[in-house]
């Protein structure tokens, strides 16, 4: 009962204030770790962060202007600006159903109605045909009342009267219905406006505004992926012309000793199994080359795809082997509750958590009245050229009122499917929350555990360099078999290559780490802006493009424009105040 007395307060005063129904939206206020766990952190620095720019780090000038490049370039990143513009569009589709429509119409009618309806009136015939008709009438009354005489005779005044009213039967000229035709000129506005008393239209507009940042978001999340791929595949080209030197110089180092062992074996010095083990030696280690050499390749090509180019655009400037990036000696990694500001992907599950939310108000309005103001103003004529006189003004004006009061339970069972997306938008958001935190703690190990997996590594090395350089002299003295010399040859060569694969994994790590914390993003930096607003949408010019009949140029048409625009500067492409802005 108490529930009743609430809802016929509470209709009132919505009518009266414009509430909106439906649950207001409030974000969620996770509770999050004050630390990263001390294990994982263990020789990195807790303090604030700022990784926008993270790359800088580096200090490698190429890695920073490949980063540029593939900001203005890629195509990931401008399909997701581009899908910003059209939100910004649907967002525009729900706010203007805030607003009155209007329209206009014409019509031009030669109407006739049929002569066989029930609005159908009898015409009344001229003087010349009532004279014939009742001349005729009386002509037959007299006839037939002269021929029932003859058959009953002596009863002359009843005869006559059957006669005439036999004859009042007949149905008369003037009695069969006609109709005219006509001419009608119409023309006039009809305008329509609902009034969103119950905040159905504005929950609409909300969702469309929570939708519009979420794809903000998502097109941040798109750049922090695209920089941190970009940064890993320079990471991964440098790493493997680091193999293919090491092996380069393994190489070398194993034909000079097959040049050796083929010397002592001319002296009588060495064995013919000497000379084909140290082939073998050789032969194994070129093998590995062009599997090296191919993968560089592959990297090559698809670094110049990520900064928007043809696969062999970035050939000549990357052939040339360069050092592996190095790591900074500190590292700044901040605290958990950095995620929540930092993270794209955070941010844009909690946008579409408040789309979804505002939904559920869209969703429960539909069991409210809705209200709406409606007129027509115009002119009817039947001759046209009265057709714009006072005298032919029409209009009518007035509210309505539409209530579902029943439905089969159809809209609870719509807002309530609304109400498990809003839970499913909930979970999807505690779901993106935990997976950034393990992508963090992760990325932390990983690149601690293998900057100490480095180190072990470049001590081994330098032994294996060593016992390969003793087991040469002594077998050159004849202390040691060949078989020595192999194997330390061996496993030189795998540790080289493995230290060089290392040195990389550990700048990877860091980029991993740094994609991790949600870095790569600025809200003053948005690059390939350009693509949000151009002269040819539709919204800047809806005259001319009314005017040429819905014709507009297509994307690569735009595509070389703009490009001849960003090669020769003009003031006319200057943008508007506000206008372009990604939010």
């Amino acid at each position: 009962m108490r529930r009743h007395i609430t809802a016929v307060l509470v209709f009132p005063g919505c009518m009266l204030a414009g509430c909106a129904v439906g649950p207001d939206y409030r974000a969620p206020q996770p509770e999050l770790p004050e630390v990263w766990h001390q294990a994982a952190t263990d020789g990195l620095t807790q303090g604030n962060t700022d990784v926008q720019e993270w790359w800088q780090v580096f200090e490698d000038p190429r890695l920073s202007e490949l980063i540029e490049r593939a900001a203005e370039g890629n195509l990931d990143l401008r399909l997701a600006v581009l899908r910003i513009r059209e939100a910004r569009a649907l967002r525009g589709v729900a706010a203007g159903e805030l607003l009155p429509t209007l329209g206009g119409q014409g019509s031009y009618q030669r109407y006739k109605r049929s002569a066989n309806s029930q609005f159908a009136f009898p015409r009344a015939g001229s003087k010349g045909e009532t004279f014939a008709n009742t001349v005729t009438r009386g002509i037959a009354t007299n006839a037939l009342g002269t021929g029932l005489g003859t058959i009953a005779p002596g009863i002359p005044g009843v005869t006559n009267s059957v006669a005439g009213a036999l004859v009042g039967l007949l149905p008369t000229p003037s009695a069969a219905p006609e109709t005219d035709e006509i001419n009608l000129h119409a023309a006039g506005f009809d305008a329509s406006w609902e009034i969103d008393v119950f905040g159905g239209i504005r929950r609409g507009v909300q969702s469309a505004d929570a939708a519009l940042e979420a794809t903000v978001e998502d097109y941040r999340g798109t750049l922090v992926t695209l920089l941190a791929e970009v940064a890993t595949t320079y990471v991964e080209i440098r790493t493997l012309q680091s193999q293919i030197e090491a092996t380069s110089k393994n190489i070398t180092l194993q034909q000079e000793t097959l040049d050796l062992t083929q010397a002592r074996l001319d002296l009588d010095l060495a064995t013919e199994l000497d000379v084909q083990q140290a082939e073998t030696n050789l032969a194994t280690t070129q093998a590995q080359l062009p599997q090296l050499e191919s993968a560089l390749a592959i990297s090559i090509y698809r670094l110049s795809v990520l900064i928007g180019r043809e696969p062999s655009a970035l050939w000549d400037e990357l052939a040339v082997t360069a050092p592996i990036p190095q790591t900074p000696a500190e590292v700044f990694v901040g605290v958990p509750t950095d995620l929540l500001r930092q993270r794209p992907d955070i941010r844009s599950a909690e946008r579409h958590l408040a789309a979804q939310t505002a939904r559920i108000g869209v969703a429960a309005a539909e069991l409210y009245p809705r209200f709406t103001l409606s007129g027509t103003f115009g002119f009817e004529a039947l001759n046209f050229k009265h057709a714009i006189d006072r005298g032919s003004i029409t209009y009518g004006f007035g509210p309505s009122v539409r209530w579902n009061i029943f439905d089969g339970l159809r809209n609870l069972n719509r807002i309530a499917a609304q109400e498990a997306a809003t839970h499913q938008s909930y979970v999807v958001y505690q779901r993106t929350l935990l997976t950034a935190l393990q992508e963090v703690e992760s990325s932390l190990v990983a690149y601690k555990r293998e900057q100490v997996r480095r180190d072990a590594l470049d001590r081994a090395v330098k032994a294996a360099d060593r016992s390969v350089q003793l087991a040469e002299t002594l077998y050159r003295n004849g202390f040691v078999d060949f078989q020595n010399v192999l194997d330390a040859q061996r496993s030189l060569a795998n540790l080289e290559n493995t230290l060089a694969q290392s040195r990389g994994l550990v700048t990877i790590n860091l980029v991993s780490l740094y994609k991790a914390l949600g870095g790569g993003w600025s809200p003053e930096v948005a690059p390939q802006q350009q693509y949000l607003e151009q002269r040819h949408d539709v919204l800047h010019r809806p005259v001319g493009f009314f005017l040429s009949g819905g014709k507009s140029s297509l994307p690569w048409d735009r595509d070389s424009e703009l490009s001849d625009e960003q090669s020769e500067p003009s003031d006319d492409f200057a943008a508007e105040p506000g206008e372009g802005n990604l939010d």
